[in-house]
């Protein structure tokens, strides 16, 4: 009897993303780890240390704190306060963003909506502030893997018209592990600065590890 081949996930994504790391500005690595805590009042605590490398791989480029609380409204429905503390090699910024999103499932598929005003501040610098709006799908292939599709639009704030200020299309897959543990491997096409005569075109392989608390 013929049987039709299974499909390797993880190859495939790494085929692809080395096909498109080639022709692009520059390279990038992000690395994390985090962890989740449910608190009483359906609030729900967050934090994640990430490591971030440029120069093709090669460079520091920041590491940053975040922690982040958020409130669930109804089944679906969270608003999200997130602070980011971010290390630079010469240069400290902080953010403090107000976002809300909105999740629905129909398994094995699920639809994902977040939107979320952002302002970050740098000593002597004025601040920058971006509305950040993203879509999601997510297919839940069997008990423990999730592979995902995404898109983000970022748009300048209070400009004409919220100029669209840059963009990121994103592709991965979660693993669920042992003990509420997960890691999720990830490529990231983003460019930057469109409204510059020359943006910035980057990809950005990453890996991340959160636990539940």
């Amino acid at each position: 009897m013929y049987k039709t081949p299974r499909i390797n996930i993880g190859y495939w994504l790494f085929f692809i993303c080395i096909q498109c790391s080639y022709g692009l500005d520059d390279n990038e690595s992000w690395t994390s780890i985090g962890f989740e805590r449910n608190l009483p009042y359906s609030l729900e605590l967050e934090f994640e240390q990430e490591l971030r490398l440029n120069n093709q791989l090669s460079t520091f480029k920041q590491t940053f704190s975040e922690v982040s609380i958020s409130y669930e409204v109804f089944d679906g429905l969270k608003i999200q306060i997130p602070y980011r503390y971010a290390v630079f090699e010469n240069k400290i910024k902080q953010r403090l963003s107000f976002g809300g999103s909105y999740k629905y499932s129909f398994k094995p598929l699920s639809l994902k909506y977040r939107t979320k005003f952002q302002r970050t501040n740098e000593d002597g610098e004025l601040p920058e502030e971006l509305i950040r709006n993203k879509f999601t799908i997510e297919y839940k292939l069997g008990k423990k893997i999730e592979p995902y599709f995404s898109g983000e639009l970022f748009h300048l704030y209070n400009t004409n018209h919220n100029q669209l200020d840059g963009f990121r299309v994103s592709f991965g897959f979660a693993v669920d592990l042992p003990r509420k543990n997960s890691i999720k491997i990830f490529y990231i096409y983003k460019k930057e600065d469109i409204t510059k005569s020359s943006p910035d075109e980057i990809n950005v392989f990453g890996l991340s590890y959160s636990f539940k608390w």
